[in-house]
Protein backbone atom coordinates (compact mmCIF):
# COMPACT_ATOMS: atom_id res chain seq x y z
CA UNK A 1 0.00 0.00 0.00
CA UNK A 2 3.26 2.31 0.02
CA UNK A 3 2.56 3.85 -3.80
CA UNK A 4 -1.21 4.44 -3.39
CA UNK A 5 -0.60 5.86 0.11
CA UNK A 6 2.30 8.18 -1.15
CA UNK A 7 -0.15 9.65 -4.22
CA UNK A 8 -2.70 10.32 -1.11
CA UNK A 9 -0.15 12.15 0.64
CA UNK A 10 1.12 14.44 -1.84
CA UNK A 11 -2.43 14.95 -3.61
CA UNK A 12 -3.58 15.89 0.01
CA UNK A 13 -0.58 18.00 0.74
CA UNK A 14 -1.23 20.11 -2.70
CA UNK A 15 -4.79 20.51 -1.84
CA UNK A 16 -4.00 21.74 1.23
CA UNK A 17 -1.50 24.18 -0.33
CA UNK A 18 -4.41 25.51 -2.57
CA UNK A 19 -7.11 25.66 -0.40
CA UNK A 20 -4.94 28.59 1.75
CA UNK A 21 -2.23 29.45 -1.27
CA UNK A 22 -3.25 33.53 -2.58
CA UNK A 23 -1.75 32.05 -6.09
CA UNK A 24 -4.31 33.45 -9.16
CA UNK A 25 -4.47 29.97 -10.59
CA UNK A 26 -6.17 28.88 -7.82
CA UNK A 27 -8.90 31.36 -7.34
CA UNK A 28 -12.38 30.16 -7.82
CA UNK A 29 -11.57 26.60 -8.03
CA UNK A 30 -13.61 25.25 -5.14
CA UNK A 31 -10.36 23.85 -3.07
CA UNK A 32 -12.17 23.54 -0.06
CA UNK A 33 -14.63 21.24 -1.75
CA UNK A 34 -11.48 19.11 -3.48
CA UNK A 35 -9.77 19.13 -0.20
CA UNK A 36 -12.65 17.21 1.24
CA UNK A 37 -14.34 15.05 -1.99
CA UNK A 38 -11.08 14.08 -3.99
CA UNK A 39 -9.25 12.69 -0.48
CA UNK A 40 -12.79 10.60 0.12
CA UNK A 41 -13.13 9.43 -3.09
CA UNK A 42 -9.65 7.88 -2.93
CA UNK A 43 -10.06 6.55 0.05
CA UNK A 44 -13.47 4.95 -1.06
CA UNK A 45 -12.26 1.96 -3.43
CA UNK A 46 -9.69 1.01 -0.96
CA UNK A 47 -12.47 1.26 1.81
CA UNK A 48 -15.36 -1.21 0.08
CA UNK A 49 -12.72 -3.61 -0.94
CA UNK A 50 -11.60 -4.07 2.30
CA UNK A 51 -15.22 -4.14 3.24
CA UNK A 52 -15.90 -7.08 0.92
CA UNK A 53 -12.51 -8.74 0.34
CA UNK A 54 -9.87 -7.70 2.71
CA UNK A 55 -12.10 -8.11 5.83
CA UNK A 56 -13.11 -11.53 4.79
CA UNK A 57 -10.34 -13.12 3.16
CA UNK A 58 -6.81 -12.11 5.12
CA UNK A 59 -4.99 -13.96 2.20
CA UNK A 60 -6.16 -11.57 -0.75
CA UNK A 61 -4.14 -9.65 -1.94
CA UNK A 62 -4.04 -6.17 -1.71
CA UNK A 63 -4.55 -4.83 -5.24
CA UNK A 64 -2.47 -1.97 -5.01
CA UNK A 65 -1.99 -1.29 -8.93
CA UNK A 66 -5.49 -0.75 -9.39
CA UNK A 67 -5.90 1.24 -6.24
CA UNK A 68 -3.21 3.68 -7.29
CA UNK A 69 -4.82 3.66 -10.65
CA UNK A 70 -7.73 5.01 -9.17
CA UNK A 71 -6.02 7.87 -7.20
CA UNK A 72 -3.80 9.39 -9.91
CA UNK A 73 -6.18 10.99 -11.44
CA UNK A 74 -6.52 13.55 -8.61
CA UNK A 75 -3.06 13.99 -8.19
CA UNK A 76 -2.72 14.61 -11.69
CA UNK A 77 -5.63 17.78 -11.57
CA UNK A 78 -4.32 19.09 -8.13
CA UNK A 79 -0.48 19.20 -10.13
CA UNK A 80 -1.95 20.75 -12.83
CA UNK A 81 -3.64 23.32 -11.18
CA UNK A 82 -0.41 24.05 -9.39
CA UNK A 83 1.34 24.18 -12.75
CA UNK A 84 -1.66 26.36 -13.70
CA UNK A 85 -1.49 23.82 -17.06
CA UNK A 86 -5.45 24.39 -17.80
CA UNK A 87 -4.72 28.09 -18.31
CA UNK A 88 -1.45 27.85 -20.18
CA UNK A 89 -1.87 25.14 -22.44
CA UNK A 90 -4.21 25.02 -24.55
CA UNK A 91 -4.99 21.25 -24.85
CA UNK A 92 -4.60 20.11 -21.55
CA UNK A 93 -8.04 19.97 -20.34
CA UNK A 94 -8.81 17.53 -23.45
CA UNK A 95 -5.80 15.36 -22.78
CA UNK A 96 -6.44 15.59 -18.58
CA UNK A 97 -10.00 14.20 -19.79
CA UNK A 98 -9.06 11.31 -21.60
CA UNK A 99 -5.78 9.90 -19.51
CA UNK A 100 -7.89 10.53 -16.05
CA UNK A 101 -10.88 8.24 -17.02
CA UNK A 102 -8.38 5.63 -18.97
CA UNK A 103 -6.99 5.79 -15.62
CA UNK A 104 -10.15 5.80 -13.45
CA UNK A 105 -11.25 2.97 -16.09
CA UNK A 106 -8.23 0.42 -15.94
CA UNK A 107 -8.19 0.86 -12.13
CA UNK A 108 -11.94 0.02 -12.19
CA UNK A 109 -11.58 -2.85 -14.60
CA UNK A 110 -8.48 -4.54 -12.52
CA UNK A 111 -10.79 -4.14 -9.39
CA UNK A 112 -13.85 -5.81 -11.01
CA UNK A 113 -11.80 -8.50 -14.17
CA UNK A 114 -11.50 -11.47 -11.31
CA UNK A 115 -15.26 -11.36 -10.58
CA UNK A 116 -16.68 -10.69 -13.87
CA UNK A 117 -17.80 -13.17 -16.14
CA UNK A 118 -17.95 -13.49 -19.22
CA UNK A 119 -14.96 -11.46 -19.77
CA UNK A 120 -17.10 -8.85 -23.12
CA UNK A 121 -19.08 -8.06 -19.83
CA UNK A 122 -16.04 -5.62 -18.47
CA UNK A 123 -16.30 -3.55 -21.20
CA UNK A 124 -19.66 -2.18 -20.47
CA UNK A 125 -19.73 -1.90 -17.06
CA UNK A 126 -16.11 -0.02 -17.36
CA UNK A 127 -17.06 2.02 -20.03
CA UNK A 128 -21.13 2.72 -18.50
CA UNK A 129 -19.15 3.22 -14.99
CA UNK A 130 -16.75 5.71 -16.90
CA UNK A 131 -19.39 7.57 -18.62
CA UNK A 132 -21.49 7.80 -15.33
CA UNK A 133 -18.03 9.07 -13.48
CA UNK A 134 -17.73 11.82 -16.56
CA UNK A 135 -21.39 12.90 -16.50
CA UNK A 136 -21.07 13.64 -12.63
CA UNK A 137 -17.39 15.63 -12.97
CA UNK A 138 -18.87 17.78 -15.40
CA UNK A 139 -21.82 18.50 -12.78
CA UNK A 140 -19.40 19.07 -10.41
CA UNK A 141 -17.59 21.64 -12.50
CA UNK A 142 -20.34 23.36 -13.39
CA UNK A 143 -21.21 24.13 -10.00
CA UNK A 144 -18.41 24.70 -8.34
CA UNK A 145 -17.02 27.23 -10.76
CA UNK A 146 -18.66 27.23 -14.04
CA UNK A 147 -22.20 28.01 -13.51
CA UNK A 148 -21.40 31.67 -12.04
CA UNK A 149 -18.30 32.49 -13.72
CA UNK A 150 -16.52 33.83 -16.35
CA UNK A 151 -16.75 30.13 -18.13
CA UNK A 152 -20.18 30.19 -18.42
CA UNK A 153 -20.52 31.09 -21.96
CA UNK A 154 -18.78 28.50 -23.51
CA UNK A 155 -19.30 25.35 -20.89
CA UNK A 156 -21.57 23.93 -22.97
CA UNK A 157 -19.72 22.69 -26.02
CA UNK A 158 -16.38 21.90 -23.33
CA UNK A 159 -19.03 20.42 -20.78
CA UNK A 160 -19.92 17.54 -24.29
CA UNK A 161 -16.63 17.49 -25.27
CA UNK A 162 -15.53 16.46 -21.57
CA UNK A 163 -17.91 13.98 -21.09
CA UNK A 164 -17.05 12.16 -24.77
CA UNK A 165 -13.38 12.16 -23.89
CA UNK A 166 -13.61 10.73 -20.39
CA UNK A 167 -16.07 7.88 -21.58
CA UNK A 168 -13.74 6.85 -24.41
CA UNK A 169 -10.97 6.85 -22.28
CA UNK A 170 -12.75 4.67 -19.64
CA UNK A 171 -13.83 2.39 -22.70
CA UNK A 172 -10.27 2.47 -23.83
CA UNK A 173 -8.97 1.05 -20.73
CA UNK A 174 -12.05 -1.70 -20.31
CA UNK A 175 -10.76 -2.85 -24.16
CA UNK A 176 -7.20 -3.59 -22.79
CA UNK A 177 -8.09 -5.01 -19.38
CA UNK A 178 -10.53 -6.89 -21.19
CA UNK A 179 -7.85 -8.23 -23.88
CA UNK A 180 -5.43 -8.39 -21.23
CA UNK A 181 -6.97 -10.70 -18.90
CA UNK A 182 -8.52 -12.61 -22.03
CA UNK A 183 -4.78 -13.50 -23.26
CA UNK A 184 -4.14 -14.07 -19.36
CA UNK A 185 -7.21 -16.95 -19.55
CA UNK A 186 -5.48 -18.38 -22.95
CA UNK A 187 -2.60 -18.74 -21.35
CA UNK A 188 -3.40 -20.42 -18.50
CA UNK A 189 -5.48 -23.14 -20.61
CA UNK A 190 -2.88 -23.69 -22.78
CA UNK A 191 0.37 -23.60 -20.53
Amino acid sequence: MVLPGLVLVVTVVELVVAAVAPADQFAGKGWGVRLVVYPTLMLLPPAVWWLTTGRRDRTATVPCVAFTLLMLPFLSDTTANWLDLFREVGWWDDVSHVAHWALLGAGLALLLEPHVRPRWVLVPVVAGTGAILALAWELGEYWLFIRHGKEADGAYRDTLGDQVLGTSGALVAALLVAWWAAREDERTLTG
